[in-house]
């Protein structure tokens, strides 16, 4: 008996849906329009520059929920949700720390706040629940096991990254002094919640050790670089090129691409049969 078909259940297909819609809503704010968040975003976001960062974040993001909606299989989607449980988590949690910063009252706030508040618990609990009901699984085929090379490069830059978010979270006056503009505690940990989303998404393909159960996120990793240079880019003269903080970063960004890129390479109607 094949025991790794455990479909996804409604309620979590609904909620990727909903994702879906929220991630446009962000793109089509920050992301195409990252000067107007006075009034289009839930709080007003300075340097521009900073908002155009978050908004390449949520543009990357959007093929990570577009695409396990799409799949048939809990499998195919598993690498994701703690990942994205813990990202949101972290942005209610920057929230709570900087409610005075936010233009509560707002539909822009009301947005941002459900789609924060809700995701953990339904996160948890949907990986709770479907892990009680797939059983015990086969092993991964050694030709779908993830080369020992590229589980060490997932395995050491996840933990990079999630050690830079968790430094950037509980002590953000450390990075604001040599980030390569201009931080807020807000904004510095509202950044460190997609540093340890990345973070944590490849520590947990490294753990599935599955290339066709990681490929339906691999788009997210693959995109950060061009995304985050593209939105750079548009604010050129607000952003301190000469700082090696950039540079070490746009580094590591890099490596985090080509480890996707790698991931990406193969069949994709297995995770999404």
């Amino acid at each position: 008996m094949n025991t790794n078909r455990l479909p996804i259940a409604f309620p979590l297909r609904a909620w990727l849906a909903v994702e879906v819609l929220f991630g446009v809503g962000a793109v089509l704010a920050v992301g195409l329009a990252p000067a107007d968040t006075a009034t289009n975003f839930a709080w007003p976001i300075q340097p521009v520059v900073m908002a155009a960062v978050l908004g390449a974040f949520y543009i990357t993001s959007a093929p990570l929920f577009l695409f396990p909606l799409l799949a048939k299989r809990w499998e195919m989607v598993r690498v994701m949700i703690l990942p994205a449980a813990l990202f949101s988590t972290i942005q209610l949690a920057a929230t709570f720390l900087h409610w005075d910063k936010f233009s509560v009252g707002t539909l822009p706030f009301y947005v941002w706040f459900a789609s924060y508040l809700l995701p953990p618990p339904l996160f948890v609990a949907s990986y709770l629940w479907h892990q009680k009901r797939i059983g015990e699984e086969a092993p991964v085929s050694p030709e779908d096991q993830i080369p020992a090379w590229l589980r060490t490069t997932l395995l050491v830059l996840g933990s990079a990254l999630a050690l830079i978010a968790f430094v950037t979270f509980f002590f953000p006056n450390a990075i604001i002094p040599i980030f390569p503009w201009k931080l807020t505690a807000l904004t510095a940990r509202a950044l460190s919640g997609w540093l340890a989303a990345v973070g944590t998404l490849m520590l947990s393909m490294r753990n599935e050790n599955s290339r066709i159960r990681s490929r339906l996120s691999t788009p997210m990793l693959m995109l950060l670089l061009p995304s985050l240079l593209m939105q750079m880019s548009r604010y050129a003269n607000e952003v301190n090129w000469g700082s090696p903080v950039l540079w070490i970063g746009l580094f590591l960004i890099t490596l985090t691409g080509l480890s996707g890129l790698v991931l990406a390479i193969g069949n994709w109607r297995e995770p999404l049969s």
